[in-house]
């Protein structure tokens, strides 16, 4: 039996102050501090012939431009292939604004996470030990929603991986869950970790000198608390106390469950993957129809420019108070210009790591079709990592889907009727694409 080996490193990504924090559509103002450090962290284990990096970032997202640069460097500094890497965001969205492109004011800062990245899996690395790992898995109910339906049952599964050295001083706690990175809201002009960064740090100061990483299940249609779209009443204002809860309740949680793990030294390491094609989401408008429709709504309501959240606003309620932003027409030109494109090749990766198998995928995958994924398996349930790699937007389910294919070009922007929809609405790909992914995750496990 050759024993596996493990490391664990975090280091700080913080941006500057005085950069852009976006990720709000109603916050444009620049950061003017930090209230919690953000982070990346990493795990690397090896066995054998076979090395894995998982990395976590506490960021909203990458583009693929980035996302390549951070792998490359990896490769180039530890030597770990690219299809050996993990990468998954916690999708925090008090983070800078680099999901789907890459401003001209952040180049100096990605440039420079992508070596700070590569050091923390070099860091981790040249940590490695003999290690025995273990998983263990709950719930952690009540605290999250189905935003689009909120009488819908939710994932609320934890998965725990316990990474101990052998004399059992933990060197990594690794936590799957599935939660929108929206506990701290746009009324903030800081950088902070949300509830994921309150989560890793809980933790790390109770298990001193380990490593805790969040990793982002299928949270697509999953929001912290009561933050339903539609909701005009909700008890949570997005405030740092609210993140706090969140964060320390779900570190309580996943401690809990680790203790009750056992943990081995004899543990399989594996890779796979395939590749799949996410169709177009169709409409049934034209592009000069939404070019004329997107014109006549920037007239009739105006622009937003905001510096902040004003007060009462939530994720919930905030395209109700501004459609000037959130329904002005943008989405569904943008929809109409993509829908005759090829389909979207994605790679749909699968890793092992004892008994634990974890799909890997990019997009916002809605959290039925997370479950899919993990029911197919009777025994040992998957880990689903959403958010990994580049951005590639929304992956719905059917059902939002076929409720509003019959709804017209000039009502499906208004707010009040069809806010709920959101990540259906804006979904680049067709009903069935989701399907199409689940079908290849789970073949890509099997196969491990």
């Amino acid at each position: 039996m050759s024993k596996t080996n493990a490391g664990a490193a975090r280091v700080v990504i913080t941006p500057p102050v005085g950069y852009p924090m976006g990720n709000w559509g109603l916050r444009q103002g620049v950061a003017r501090g930090i209230y919690r450090d953000i982070h990346a962290r990493s795990v690397v284990l090896s066995k054998d012939d076979t090395t894995l990096a998982v990395i976590s970032l506490e960021i909203a997202g990458l583009t693929a431009e980035t996302v390549d640069a951070i792998k490359e460097r990896t490769l180039q500094v530890t030597g770990i292939p690219r299809e050996n890497i993990l990468l998954n965001f916690t999708h925090n969205h008090t983070s800078p604004d680099t999901i789907t492109d890459l401003p001209s004011e952040w180049r100096t800062w990605a440039a420079w996470l992508a070596d700070q990245v590569a050091g923390c899996v070099f860091s981790a690395l040249n940590r490695s030990v003999s290690a025995n790992v273990g998983t263990g898995r709950g719930t952690f109910d009540g605290w999250t929603v189905n935003r689009q339906y909120p009488k819908r049952p939710v994932d609320t599964e934890v998965g725990v991986m316990s990474i101990d050295d052998d004399s059992g001083r933990p060197i990594a706690r690794l936590i799957n869950f599935a939660c929108h990175g929206v506990a701290d809201g746009g009324q903030y002009l800081e950088w902070s970790g949300d509830f994921a960064g309150e989560m890793s740090a809980e933790i790390e100061d109770r298990l001193p000198g380990s490593v805790a990483m969040y990793i982002q299940g299928a949270a697509g249609d999953i929001h912290p608390f009561d933050l339903w779209f539609g909701n005009t009443a909700s008890e949570h204002l997005h405030t740092h106390e609210d993140t706090a809860l969140l964060g320390k309740s779900l570190a309580a949680a996943a401690l809990n469950i680790s203790k009750k793990t056992e943990t081995q030294q004899d543990v399989p390491l594996g890779v796979a993957s395939a590749q799949v094609e996410l169709p177009r989401h169709k409409v049934s408008w034209s592009d000069a129809e939404a070019q004329e429709n997107r014109a006549r709504l920037l007239v009739q309501l105006g622009t937003y420019k905001g510096v902040t959240w004003r007060d009462g606003t939530t994720t919930a309620n905030a395209a109700e108070l501004h459609p000037e932003l959130y329904g002005a027409g943008r989405n569904e030109l943008t929809l109409a210009r993509n829908q005759s494109l090829p389909p979207v090749a994605l790679v749909v990766r699968g890793f092992r790591i004892g008994s634990t198998l974890i799909s890997a995928h990019a997009g916002e995958l809605f959290n039925e079709l997370g479950a899919e994924i993990k029911n197919a398996f009777s025994e040992n349930r998957p880990w689903v990592a959403s958010y990994c790699d580049d951005y590639i937007g929304y992956i719905s389910t059917r059902l939002p889907h076929e409720e509003i294919a019959a709804i017209p070009l000039g009502a499906i922007t208004d707010m009040k009727k069809y806010r709920r929809y959101y990540g259906t609405t804006t979904s680049p790909y067709a009903p069935e694409a989701g399907e199409s992914l689940v079908a290849t995750a789970i073949d890509v496990l099997k196969g491990l």
